[in-house]
Formats: C-alpha cells, sequence, structure tokens
C-alpha cells in the first residue's frame, strides 16, 4: 500500500468515528427538537411555561458548560467527560414520565440539561482537535449529523403519529443510548500543551474577534427561539399532523446537508464572517415567510433556509474558533462559544417568545427577524475588522 493511501486510511479512521457519533447525537435531536414541546404540552404547560423550561435549561447550560470545559482543558482529556454526561442524560430522561405539572418537569428538564449539556461541546471540541490534527474536513464530518436528523424527523413524525405523547419520551430514551455507544468510541484527542493558562477566559473575554464573531453568531441562532419553542405548536394548530410535521422540519435540514458537504470549499470562499452574514440574510427572509403563512407548500421552501441560517452560522463559529484559538484553550473557547453564541442568547430570546406567541402568534416571527438583522450587522463590523488586521499583518 502506497504512503498516500496509509495516510489515508489513518485519517479515515477517526472522521468516520466522529462522523459516527454526530449521526447518533443528531437523530436523538431529529426527535427532541420538533416533539418534545408537545410532550410538555401534555404535561399541563401552556405557551409561557413551555418557553420558561426551554429558555432555564439553556440557561443552566450557560452556567455549567464553560466550567466543564476549562476543567477539560486543565485535565487535558475530553473524552471520558463526554462518556459520562452522555450515561447521566440516559438515565434522567428514562424518569420522564414520572414528571407532571409544571415544578417537576421543570426541575427534571434542568437536570436533563446538567446532564446533557456538556456531551455536544466536549465532542465538538475533540472533533476541531482530531480535524486540526490530521488536516480533516469540520463539514464534512458534521454532514452526518445533518443527514441523521433529517431522517429521525421525518421517521419520527410518521412512527409517533397517532401514538400518546409518551412515545417521544421513548423515543428520546433510546437515541441516547445511542449517543452513550458513539461517544465511547470518539478519538481520544488531546492537545500537545496539557494544562490550560489560569488567564484563559480573561484572554478570550477581552478579545475583541472573539466577542464579535459570538455575538453575531448568538443573534441569529436566538432567532431561531420561536421555532423551537412553537413551530410544531403553530403548526399542529394551523392542521398540519405530526406525519406533516416530522418532514417539515426535515426539509428545513436537506439544504444544511449540502452546505456542511461544500465544508472547506464554502469557507475559503466565503471566509468567516461571510458565511454568518449569509445566515443572518437568509434568517431575515426565513422568518418574514414563516409568519405570513402556514400553508405546506410555500412553508417547505422558507425551511430550506434553515441551511443558510444556521448551518452558515455555525460552520463560521466553528471555523473561528479552528483557526484562531490554540488547542490548549480550546476547550475552554468551545465551552464560551457554547454559552454566549448558543445558549444564553437563545434561552432569553425564548423566554420573550412564550409571551410573544401568545399575543401575537405566528407575527411572533417578525421580531425573529430583527434578531436577525442585528446579526447581519455584527457580521459587518466583524469582516471590516478581519480585513484591517489582514492589512496591518
Amino acid at each position: 500500500m502506497s504512503t498516500s493511501r496509509v495516510r489515508m486510511a489513518e485519517a479515515a479512521r477517526p472522521a468516520l468515528r466522529i462522523s459516527l457519533f454526530y449521526t447518533a447525537y443528531f437523530a436523538m435531536v431529529g426527535v427532541y427538537q420538533p416533539f418534545f414541546p408537545l410532550w410538555l404540552e401534555s404535561r399541563g404547560l401552556g405557551a409561557p411555561e413551555i418557553a420558561w423550561v426551554m429558555a432555564a435549561s439553556m440557561w443552566l447550560r450557560v452556567a455549567v458548560n464553560p466550567a466543564v470545559m476549562r476543567y477539560a482543558d486543565w485535565r487535558g482529556e475530553r473524552r471520558r467527560y463526554a462518556l459520562g454526561f452522555a450515561v447521566a442524560s440516559v438515565a434522567v430522561a428514562a424518569c420522564f414520565p414520572l414528571a407532571e405539572g409544571f415544578w417537576p418537569v421543570f426541575l427534571l428538564v434542568l437536570l436533563f440539561a446538567l446532564a446533557h449539556g456538556p456531551t455536544l461541546p466536549l465532542s465538538d471540541n475533540i472533533a476541531l482537535l482530531t480535524a486540526r490534527a490530521r488536516r480533516l474536513d469540520y463539514g464534512r464530518m458534521r454532514v452526518w449529523g445533518s443527514v441523521a436528523f433529517i431522517l429521525a424527523s421525518t421517521a419520527g413524525g410518521w412512527a409517533l403519529a397517532g401514538r400518546g405523547d409518551e412515545a417521544i419520551v421513548a423515543a428520546m430514551v433510546g437515541g441516547l443510548l445511542l449517543v452513550v455507544a458513539a461517544t465511547a468510541a470518539l478519538p481520544d484527542a488531546r492537545p500537545e500543551t496539557r494544562r490550560a493558562s489560569r488567564h484563559a477566559v480573561g484572554r478570550l473575554m477581552t478579545d475583541a474577534g472573539f466577542l464579535l464573531c459570538a455575538a453575531a453568531i448568538a443573534c441569529n441562532m436566538a432567532s431561531h427561539a420561536v421555532l423551537i419553542g412553537f413551530g410544531t405548536l403553530h403548526w399542529e394548530a394551523a392542521g398540519h399532523d405530526k406525519d406533516v410535521i416530522g418532514p417539515l422540519w426535515a426539509v428545513g435540514v436537506i439544504s444544511e446537508v449540502a452546505l456542511f458537504a461544500l465544508g472547506n470549499r464554502v469557507v475559503n470562499r466565503l471566509g468567516i464572517a461571510g458565511l454568518i452574514a449569509l445566515g443572518a440574510s437568509a434568517a431575515m427572509l426565513r422568518w418574514a415567510g414563516t409568519a405570513l403563512t402556514t400553508d405546506l407548500w410555500l412553508l417547505a421552501p422558507v425551511q430550506m433556509l434553515h441551511g443558510f441560517t444556521f448551518a452558515a452560522t455555525h460552520l463560521g463559529g466553528m471555523t473561528w474558533l479552528q483557526r484562531h484559538v490554540a488547542p490548549e484553550i480550546s476547550a475552554t473557547a468551545q465551552g464560551l462559544y457554547s454559552s454566549i453564541a448558543m445558549g444564553g442568547s437563545t434561552g432569553l430570546a425564548l423566554v420573550a417568545s412564550g409571551p410573544l406567541y401568545e399575543r401575537f402568534g405566528g407575527d411572533a416571527f417578525w421580531f425573529m427577524a430583527a434578531l436577525s438583522a442585528c446579526s447581519l450587522l455584527l457580521a459587518g463590523v466583524l469582516s471590516r475588522r478581519m480585513r484591517r488586521q489582514q492589512r496591518t499583518g
């Protein structure tokens, strides 16, 4: 076997294991994201209560994830901790059928967020460290998560149609068991420098590029709040059944698959700020369309903009972390990015989305379009800063 083929085989093994993790993780998300609000509603929660439950779980991750990731940097390992949290999330999810009413459900969802929250950022950090060390394409590994989401949300819609809402929890637990197995198989990626600087958090929180990137992404990710909390309920109220709503979520991820599959080519073409700006522009169109119609044949193409509103934005953020953060503080940066860009802002938007949806119904999506406009402005500022840095070397 030639040297080039040996190198390709060595790179393929960790790439395959990371791809399998994303497949398992987002297959579970393909059930959780579209249908968990229906389970919350079946437990007696109204729109504002659903918003508070989902927002509080995100805020808990904001508090917990950076501490876990900082500890992972200090200890120099990630996989063992990711596996422990994955196992704990199965145990907590299995207790969901025991909860009834707001406070028991609220506390159990918080416990689930505590157990489940760090698994993805720890595994993302493993993927980025492995991609950097072996020159792998992150997007081409992450794309399998999008494919799994499409299949799971579509099959989930058909499988759950006509069944009781307890079937949602059973499907989640099954998906989480797959996540445990896939997490155990991840590469044991560790940076060469074991312990991170004591001042890693301070360095990141005073890095204008990191803060601008995180803020731009935060605004656009937060704009998904009404969809996350009430998209399924909104479409169900419009007369669409689960076997239609599941594929409606899935179709939104089809274009995401195409963008992740292009991977480094689209990153090199558009750049980090360009990807974020593309995501924000698409989101403004998406939320306007979702506010204006619940017609299935119009919603489907609008939902396909998800490939840009989420995937382009996420790829921009992950590329920034891969290119601009030293490996020994990469977990800390991943935790802060997850908290600022993916958790805290979306949690605040979810709290606001409950009263907004209760009062305005589908017109609440116009407020989400305004958040995306803020993201577009911040992406422009980030772009100017990065160009100025390039000119000055």
